[in-house]
């Protein structure tokens, strides 16, 4: 080989790139790569609600509703807590309510697999129920008229003058009529001596002493009456008068109870 050539072949070499390192072999028994397994994106969450009243306790059997993309419903537990599960991705008008708060909502944005703080509810406790009406008040039933007694004509008159006109003779017990309707008939009674009147099942008596003075005999008692008294006596009741002094005694009687004209 002469010189030229060796020197030839020396720069070849030279410039000839190196061999790759051969990758080696896996060694035997030892286990394969595995390659990276890519989870799929979560598509749905888990919203917590919180509940509490304006004192900052929990408000237990509140009932929230969630309202979206899908429907969901739960009541708050003791500790004024519910969840919300499997929300998808969406913006949803989240309500409380219950029987003794006022009902409160909120609009949530819900991002699946994003965390998020608990929704808080502060509520105000409910009014008050209005008071029961009161009950109406019992109406009397209307009176149904009587085709047996007949109204009488009004009359107005002074009893004065009746009894100053009234006083003339001399008979022991003068009646003169002064009104007469219905169930009602009034008298002026001139008493010189004894009126002695039995009982009446049916009739109540009221006498008002105009003038004079009188003994009345009631139900075993004495009573004086002078000008001005007044006396009830009852139906089926006897009763006496009789006239002390001088003078005669002027009584108006007015009888109540008994068809007015009856005997």
């Amino acid at each position: 080989m002469t010189a030229a050539l060796a020197l030839a072949l020396l720069l070849v070499l030279q410039q000839a790139p190196p061999p790759s390192a051969a990758t080696p072999a896996p060694a035997p028994g030892a286990p394969a790569a595995q390659t990276p397994v890519r989870r799929p994106a979560p598509t749905s969450s888990t919203v917590q609600v919180h509940v509490t009243d304006r004192s900052g306790a929990s408000a237990q059997g509140v009932i929230v509703t969630a309202e979206g993309a899908v429907s969901r419903e739960g009541t708050t537990d003791a500790t004024g807590q519910v969840q919300l599960r499997t929300m998808t991705n969406g913006t949803y008008r989240i309500r409380a309510s219950g029987e003794a708060f006022i009902t409160l909502e909120k609009e949530v944005a819900v991002r699946a697999g994003a965390t998020t703080a608990p929704i808080e509810f502060t509520l105000s406790a409910a009014p008050p129920p209005p008071p029961p009406p009161a009950p109406k008040p019992e109406t009397a039933p209307a009176a149904v008229a009587n085709p047996d007694v007949k109204a009488g004509d009004s009359r107005v008159v002074s009893i004065a003058d009746l009894a100053e006109r009234s006083l003339g003779g001399r008979d022991p017990i003068k009646l003169v009529p002064v009104s007469c309707s219905g169930l009602d008939s009034t008298q002026m009674i001139v008493l010189r001596e004894t009126r002695s009147a039995p009982p009446n099942p049916n009739v109540d008596e009221m006498l008002y002493v105009v003038a004079g003075e009188a003994m009345l005999t009631l139900n075993g008692h004495e009573q004086v009456l002078t000008s001005g008294w007044f006396a009830l006596v009852p139906r089926g009741t006897a009763h006496t008068l009789v006239r002390r002094g001088r003078n005669p005694v002027v009584v108006l009687s007015t009888a109540g109870g008994q068809a007015c004209g009856a005997k």
